[in-house]
């Protein structure tokens, strides 16, 4: 194998829009970009941009239809070898396809013409015009369907039931099937759940909130292909991905895969990788210890904070920083550890980038591991990270085929 070899992950993209009486096939040269933003700590759901460029009736035909657009789409994806020998990307293995069924929005208020409109500049227009002239188009895709069931109410009493089965059962009753749910870590039975008067997405942050569902926290998140429960612990007993950052000094443009014992890792430059730690003042308001006190029970909770760095005060290490205790009265025993790993998730964040990744593997549930070509610059961060934001950008590079630019934002707990 040549020394110069690199793994990209291409996709080849199929797309249609539908309308009430037509069926709108959009080629792939038409195809500006492929916009996957998911952001996980502050959405429920992803968001889809499509840009296009294409003829004008296109747009004609989305805007006199804009509350009936569904767009579906598919991306088959290929892990390709390229180098300096080879003239083009040869497929050495596959990739899961990514398939989605949304609805479409386009904002129809400054369109540049309709149908209605027959005439320009007092001359009639002829019948070939709106077929010569392309425009630029942009569409947003959501889950519609699910953003609807989620707004539910949600029914008001369990009894002897744990929490899983209360959040199964309220999910399939309201036609949500297609979840997953990451085992709780609390596994204890309530005589009786009373729930108020709340939907299901309501009803999900107040089990997190009111009866604690895991050690730091839930995560709830819509995504294209099912409905996400899921631990935000990073050590949530997934296997870590690992993400290879090359040398500093590495002069190659190596971003994409990397075969490693026969198997396809993301790698990405030195450069494309940026990590963001404790600042003196974020060490200074936090105290080392926080705890929280039940004033039914009056049960105490502790728990610690990590620390990056030592203070190096004299008076700091005599006189810690006393924080203000959490008093509530929920069952939840897990507000003490939920709002530190909060506050441990500010302590080293990591910004990374890459073009050619593999992006059927990254999901709200998905864990990193930085692997560093340079020991020392991995000294104090080699640790478990989970993702609070990923956006993709896919955009036509030679022969139809899509490349991913990848930007994530990463944090520990």
């Amino acid at each position: 194998m040549s020394t110069a070899d690199k793994f990209v992950t291409l996709y080849k993209p199929m797309l249609s829009m539908v309308l009430p009486n037509d069926t709108l096939t959009i080629s792939d040269s038409e195809i500006v970009s492929i916009t996957f933003i998911h952001n996980y700590d502050t959405m429920t759901y992803p968001i889809i941009r499509i840009r296009l460029y294409s003829d004008i009736s296109v747009i004609q035909s989305l805007c006199d239809n804009p509350n009936d657009i569904e767009v579906r789409g598919s991306l088959i994806g290929m892990i390709y070898r390229m180098n300096d020998e080879e003239k083009s990307p040869v497929p050495v293995s596959h990739a899961e396809e990514i398939t989605f069924k949304l609805k479409g929005y386009i904002e129809n208020k400054n369109i540049p013409s309709s149908k209605f409109d027959q005439y320009e500049f007092g001359i009639k227009k002829s019948s070939d015009l709106n077929t010569n002239i392309k425009v630029p188009i942009e569409v947003y895709c959501y889950n519609d369907n699910l953003i609807h069931l989620m707004k539910q109410k949600a029914p008001s009493i369990y009894t002897n039931m744990s929490l899983t089965s209360i959040m199964s059962d309220i999910l399939s009753r309201n036609g949500i099937y297609n979840f997953s749910i990451d085992p709780l870590t609390n596994q204890n039975k309530y005589k009786q759940v009373l729930i108020p008067n709340l939907n299901i997405l309501e009803a999900l942050g107040f089990f997190d909130k009111c009866y604690g569902m895991y050690q730091k926290g839930a995560q709830v998140y819509g995504d294209i292909d099912k409905l996400y429960v899921c631990d935000t612990n990073v050590n949530n007993a997934a296997k870590p991905i690992p993400i290879y950052v090359q040398h500093t000094k590495d002069n190659s443009d190596m971003s994409g895969m990397k075969e490693i014992n026969k198997k396809y890792q993301m790698v990405t430059m030195a450069g494309n990788v940026a990590v963001n730690t404790e600042t003196d003042i974020e060490r200074v308001i936090n105290g080392k210890y926080l705890a929280d006190i039940n004033l039914s029970t009056f049960k105490l909770h502790t728990e610690e904070l990590k620390e990056l760095f030592e203070s190096t005060s004299g008076y700091a290490k005599l006189k810690n920083i006393d924080t203000p205790d959490i008093l509530h009265k929920t069952q939840n025993e897990y507000v003490a550890s939920s709002y530190v790993a909060r506050l441990n998730e500010n302590i080293t964040k990591v910004d990374i980038s890459g073009a050619g990744f593999d992006i059927s593997r990254t999901k709200v549930n998905t864990r990193y591991n930085l692997v560093f070509a340079t020991p020392i610059r991995g000294l104090n961060i080699n640790k478990v990270y989970r993702a609070s934001y990923v956006c993709h950008v896919l955009s036509n590079t030679d022969s139809n085929l899509f490349m991913a630019q990848t930007t994530m934002n990463l944090r520990t707990n």
